[in-house]
């Protein structure tokens, strides 16, 4: 059944995952005034077309858009919802990997230089799905156990 609330909470889940490819997550100026923007296409010192890309985050764009697909794959699961919680967990971990990816992304590219960090509203769009996720996995079990309860009348 595709019109289920948890279908909404996925669906949410993969949009906001997917939305943070426009956004910069992180702002920083250093003591000598260089602006440096952090985002999912790289971490870039200057502004505008001038912009050098210092360090490739490629391995983070690859984590969104892994989370984001395996949300709307579970969408699709929904006559198998089991295997929809499993992939949610899964899900779920991976978005918890995408702070740890994130930090240690941001602490590297902070250590040598001492720089005056801006968090910018993107980077809370992940646990955003990490609740919106944890929320979907709970009422797709409260529909397997409704099933159960049918199963076990008959």
């Amino acid at each position: 059944m595709i019109q289920r609330v948890q279908t909404i909470y996925l669906f949410l889940a993969a949009a906001i995952m997917f939305s943070m490819i426009f956004f910069p997550f992180v702002e920083m100026v250093d003591a000598d005034d260089r602006y440096y923007r952090f985002d999912l296409h790289g971490i870039y010192e200057g502004m505008g077309e001038d912009a050098r890309l210092v360090q490739s985050v490629l391995p983070l764009r690859f984590l969104v858009f892994v989370i984001g697909f395996v949300s709307l794959l579970t969408i699709f699961l929904y006559k198998r919802r089991i295997l929809q919680i499993r992939l949610s967990v899964f899900n779920l971990i991976l978005q918890l990997g995408f702070y740890a990816l994130f930090f240690f992304y941001l602490y590297h590219a902070t250590r040598d230089i001492e720089v005056e960090t801006y968090f910018k509203i993107p980077v809370v769009f992940p646990l955003v799905a990490v609740i919106l996720t944890y929320l979907a996995i709970r009422n797709i079990g409260k529909d397997e156990l409704l099933v159960r309860s049918y199963n076990r009348i008959r």
